[in-house]
């Protein structure tokens, strides 16, 4: 990754780095107590990152199958997984939710763990502009090629929750959310969360 792409943030002395074209925003009531916003806008995305401290008595499980539970318990019939990771000092997801009336919007849920506090972010990757192009796209070209749907249910095998086959219910992620796609989809908001996240955990 070349550190020219990104910026530093200190936080309780300690360093994070974001992609470089994020812009640190003015705080607006509501916003997390102590918390760093950083913002970004493309074509298809608005993206807001609230970059901010807590203690012990925040912190999200720390085994995979725990956050994916507990995450799981507070998901709507409008929302769905598309990513959870765990390592020995961060954990992250990355949750789905259909917006009114149309498009999508990721969250990103980020905790990385020291001795002394607990270092989270939350971001919000929403798309805006004409929605749908992504997952039309994809669609399209899996149907032509027939791919996916059946004579009986032309979306059959366009969805599926990335950790248990068994859950039909919910909004499932879906083939044009698959990471393979985020290069052909640079300014849509799943890409850029992944970006962001990327940057994250790699540059340190």
């Amino acid at each position: 990754m070349n550190k020219t792409d990104i910026q530093k943030i200190e936080i309780c002395g300690k360093d994070l780095y974001i992609p470089g074209y994020y812009q640190r925003v003015d705080s607006e009531p509501g916003d997390p107590e102590e918390s760093m916003p950083f913002m970004v806008q493309s074509p298809n995305a608005m993206c807001l990152a609230f970059v901010f401290p807590t203690d012990e008595s925040k912190s999200l499980p720390r085994n995979k199958e725990d956050l994916i539970s507990g995450i799981r318990q507070f998901l709507t019939d409008k929302q769905g997984l598309i990513q959870v990771e765990v390592e020995p000092d961060y954990v992250y997801s990355i949750v789905k939710t259909l917006k009114e009336p149309s498009g999508v919007q990721y969250v990103l849920t980020y905790q990385r763990f020291y001795h002394e506090f607990i270092l989270n972010i939350q971001g919000f990757f929403e798309e805006i502009g004409t929605t749908g192009i992504r997952d039309n796209t994809i669609f399209a070209m899996y149907k032509q090629q027939n791919l996916i749907g059946t004579e009986g249910d032309p979306f059959a095998g366009w969805t599926k929750d990335p950790y248990d086959d068994s859950i039909k219910n919910g909004a499932l992620m879906n083939i044009s959310e698959q990471e393979r796609f985020d290069e052909k989809f640079p300014a849509f908001p799943l890409s850029l969360c992944r970006e962001f996240i990327r940057t994250v955990v790699e540059a340190r």
